[in-house]
């Protein structure tokens, strides 16, 4: 560890535990990421954590659209908390049929796409899209350990949604490409274990006491179902808080 580096840990930390500076329990959410990206780019990524991982080279030539990472082909800004420490503004791309987080970071004058070590990674968020990594041994019974995508989070459940990739081999005009087909699952965390929300029926397995609310959201929402199922079921799953909530405030 060289001085510089040396130097602002201590500073780090003696800002953290000196009395009369703001602690960073005390900063908001704003002033702890300026903090953090003041921190990282004073010691420079490359003697952090970050660099704590593989080369990514994408072995795989596609046609179109359908490749294998999530929303675009292209690095889009983002956060990880990698190992405990949280990065931002970083160029990342979400490897869904590997299940893999990969930055690009600089290496002298280069860039090079580095594959973070996965179980290292606790949460990300790429674009405006969050992500947490899931290991639970109830899980195994509903899904597959990795990260998920969050689309609602409370102190009463948790609603997540599972990104997979397939890959397929085609061949035009002589030349090899490939295709990768996406699929998705629901994942709800309810009472400290987790549970398939894909259909219906799977709901209702999880809230018996509420069959009526259900069917009647699926009655009036089935146009929604259709056009944009993470919007409905987001909307289910706070109407269901809503009234969770109110029953045991009854």
């Amino acid at each position: 560890m060289n001085n510089t580096y040396s130097f602002l840990i201590g500073l780090l930390f003696f800002s953290l535990l000196t009395p009369g500076l703001t602690t960073l329990q005390a900063q908001t959410d704003s002033e702890k990421k300026s903090y953090y990206k003041w921190f990282d780019n004073s010691v420079g990524n490359q003697n952090t954590d970050l660099y704590n991982g593989t080369i990514f080279i994408n072995r795989y030539r596609t046609i179109g659209e359908k490749h294998r990472f999530f929303e675009v082909e292209d690095f889009l800004d983002g956060s990880v908390t990698y190992d405990g420490n949280n990065y931002y503004d970083l160029p990342m791309q979400y490897d869904v049929y590997q299940d893999q987080l990969i930055v690009k970071l600089k290496q002298g004058y280069a860039n090079i796409a580095l594959q973070l070590i996965k179980d290292k990674v606790e949460a990300f968020e790429i674009g405006d899209t969050p992500f947490v990594r899931v290991t639970n041994d109830s899980m195994k019974q509903v899904g597959s350990d990795g990260f998920y995508e969050v689309l609602v989070r409370s102190p009463k459940l948790t609603l997540l949604k599972k990104h997979s990739k397939s890959r397929q081999k085609r061949v035009r005009k002589g030349q090899s490409y490939y295709d990768f087909v996406s699929k998705v699952n629901y994942v709800v965390y309810y009472k400290e274990k987790y549970y398939p929300a894909k259909s219906k029926s799977d709901v209702l397995d999880i809230f018996p006491e509420l069959k009526e609310e259900v069917n009647e959201y699926y009655s009036l929402s089935r146009k929604l179902l259709k056009t944009n199922p993470d919007v409905f079921r987001s909307a289910l799953f706070k109407k269901l808080i809503s009234l969770i909530s109110n029953t045991n405030n009854s």
